[in-house]
């Protein structure tokens, strides 16, 4: 079975995972609230962004597969260009925000750090590597086992501990503010409160921790931390500054009436409050709450007043609202309707997990969509109006049946054959080029 190849260690690591050990803790406290970076959103690398345009991109979970896929978008973001003052400009270079869920969180987060170098060597350097293997090797390895008796050193850690030397050089969300491209949101599944956990500053208030000094590969591979398969990222929530929400949180959270998911997001953030009660925070996958990594959009708009508070609050009046959302997710036949056999473990936890991510995928999606509607209307004036693209991309809209089933039976893992890696680029930089909204965004900034 092709989804989740490495479900197939599930009764050993089943066995390993009966040796607890506790969670390495690596997030430092803090006395007093850090400044956020939203300003990010509205700068960008030397200040070359337009102040007439919101442009965000949510980057789904699906392992190599999902990085491969969003890879190529960047492509084609890069390869389009347009001539404002006289000076040719990149779409790529619009980008304000960028949001992303496991195996996408690979492309995003290599992308904040390195920038177009991320066009030289991302390939070589993860794309094209048997990251799968290696991290299996380790897992076997009975050296690790013996570690990870003494040491608390886990799979986890094994995978942590390659992503930092071999992908992210060992960077830290420091040095993602410091590059100052678009607004970088990692996304991963609070285990506590079945909720999502992104790491931003703004979350790691409420957890009185500095996100600076915290290694970008340990929110990636929290962000792809299948459960069972990995163990959970832990973070010490800690009690060291006073941080309470915005009293406008707490009066919408009591209104329930106006809005019941932003009633349960404040929910979720109120619960860090509880140091005593909540004094760890163990992180997995999160494609188990937001298979997309579009709710966090979402909750911002919402969680900040609607679109045109987001406009307020960064200071700009946009005519072009973007949003692309790149979804790697699979579509194929379950095997297990082949066979009167009763399915495996594996089989009925994958398949599970499937139905799961599948259905709330579908309601995040239909939500975001009528709310980025809404969201635009908002902020038109008849002086004024504000444009929405709304660009979804995924392999359903493969014209071409053949390559549509060859895309949608790849399996979710971290090594995919060149020729798979080709393939997804490629169907990354078609689907961006053809898509309708994207045409007709290229269109009007080109008149």
């Amino acid at each position: 079975m092709k989804r989740y190849r490495l479900l197939l260690l599930v009764p050993l690591l089943l066995f390993l995972a009966g040796c607890t050990s506790s969670g390495r803790i690596t997030n430092t406290p803090i006395e007093a609230p850090l400044t956020t970076y939203e300003r990010q959103i509205t700068t960008g690398l030397e200040g070359q962004r337009r102040d007439d345009a919101f442009f965000y991109i949510a980057m789904s979970g699906g392992g190599t597969r999902a990085a491969a896929f969003s890879y190529g978008v960047l492509q084609e973001l890069r390869d389009t260009t347009y001539t404002r003052d006289g000076k040719e400009e990149r779409l790529l270079d619009e980008i304000d925000y960028i949001s992303s869920v496991s195996g996408g969180s690979f492309t995003a987060a290599y992308y904040s750090l390195f920038g177009d170098r991320i066009f030289e060597d991302y390939e070589t350097v993860f794309l094209r590597q048997n990251v799968q293997k290696t991290l299996i090797g380790s897992i076997l390895n009975p050296f690790n086992w013996l570690r990870g008796l003494f040491t608390g050193f886990n799979r986890t850690e094994t995978a942590i501990d390659y992503y930092d030397r071999n992908i992210f050089e060992g960077s830290t969300f420091n040095d993602v503010f410091a590059h100052d491209g678009p607004y970088l949101a990692i996304n991963a599944s609070d285990l506590g409160i079945g909720g999502r956990f992104a790491f931003t500053q703004e979350r790691f208030n409420l957890l009185c921790s500095d996100l600076g000094p915290f290694k970008v590969a340990r929110a990636v591979a929290a962000s792809s931390a299948v459960p069972v398969v990995f163990a959970p990222v832990t973070l010490q929530n800690h009690d060291t500054c006073d941080y309470t929400l915005p009293d406008v949180l707490k009066i919408d959270a009591e209104n329930s009436d106006k809005n019941p998911r932003i009633s349960a997001a404040i929910k979720d953030l109120d619960s860090y409050q509880d140091k005593n009660d909540r004094p760890y925070i163990h992180l997995v996958d999160g494609g188990i709450t937001d298979n997309l990594g579009i709710r966090a959009l979402y909750d911002r708009v919402e969680l900040m007043g609607g679109a045109r508070e987001v406009a307020r609050t960064l200071d700009r009046s946009p005519k072009y609202v973007v949003l692309v959302i790149i979804n790697a997710a699979t579509n194929t036949k379950n095997p297990i309707d082949s066979s009167r056999d009763t399915p495996s473990t594996a089989q009925v936890m994958s398949a599970v997990s499937s139905t799961q991510i599948g259905g709330y995928t579908l309601e995040s999606l239909s939500l975001l969509e009528e709310s980025f509607y809404e969201w635009t209307a908002e902020l038109s004036t008849p002086e004024k109006p504000v444009t929405p693209f709304f660009i979804k991309l995924d392999f359903e809209n493969i014209a071409n049946i053949r390559q549509r089933k060859f895309l949608n039976n790849m399996a979710t893992s971290f090594s995919l054959p060149d020729d798979e890696v080709d393939t997804l680029i490629k169907a990354g930089r078609t689907l961006l080029r053809e898509a309708p909204d994207y045409q007709k965004l290229v269109r009007i900034i080109r008149k």
